[in-house]
């Protein structure tokens, strides 16, 4: 999430006219949003925790390739 935060201003510029990108932050928040959730719930569901952490540090790496140009 760090990475992200350090760039969120050229994101925002950018996914203005990248709709690819757009779609890239939007599957982002929603990824992020249920890992959140996952980690608050009682009885802690692991295997699913581990699942949306692996996917949202997937999601970074290609909202970070796509801002480089090669994603």
């Amino acid at each position: 999430m760090a990475r992200l935060v350090d760039v969120a201003e050229l994101i925002k510029s950018r996914s203005t006219t990248d709709e690819v990108l757009r779609d890239l932050c939007d599957d982002y928040r929603l990824a992020r949003e249920t890992l959140m959730r996952l980690r608050k719930a009682k009885p802690k569901r692991a295997v699913e925790i581990g699942e949306y952490t692996d996917l949202v540090a997937e999601l970074e790496d290609e909202i970070v390739r796509r801002l480089l140009g090669s994603g």
